[in-house]
């Protein structure tokens, strides 16, 4: 993992216009890398937080809301966005999952 990412920004600061063909293959490598990093985390018994969208009510042990957005065809507090993976290790929250929930436009001040 560490040489795949080192190969990637050794090119990236190298070339101030990348390839079109880097630039295609650029979202398969960086999910190898991810793919990569969630395994050594497994290992570690580091695992992400499973949020479903369009989850109500979320579960604010793992959840934290950092911004709502106006839908009138959702019910308030309905998951619209994960905006950054949580991580639990066992029971423990290391990070919360970071997301975006639905409110009302009528009856929300």
């Amino acid at each position: 993992m560490g040489d795949a990412l080192e190969a990637l920004l050794d090119y990236l600061e190298q070339s101030s216009n990348p390839s079109p063909e880097f630039i295609q293959r650029l979202p398969k490598s960086m999910g190898a890398v991810n793919r990569k990093f969630l395994s050594i985390l497994a290992k570690r018994h580091v695992l992400p937080i499973e949020i479903e969208l369009q989850s109500t009510q979320p579960d604010f042990n793992l959840c934290r809301v950092v911004d709502r957005e106006e839908r009138n065809d959702l019910a308030n507090q309905t998951i619209t966005k994960i905006v950054r993976r949580g991580f639990s290790l066992g029971e423990k929250t290391l990070r919360p999952t970071e997301i975006i929930t639905s409110k009302s436009e009528v009856g929300e001040l």
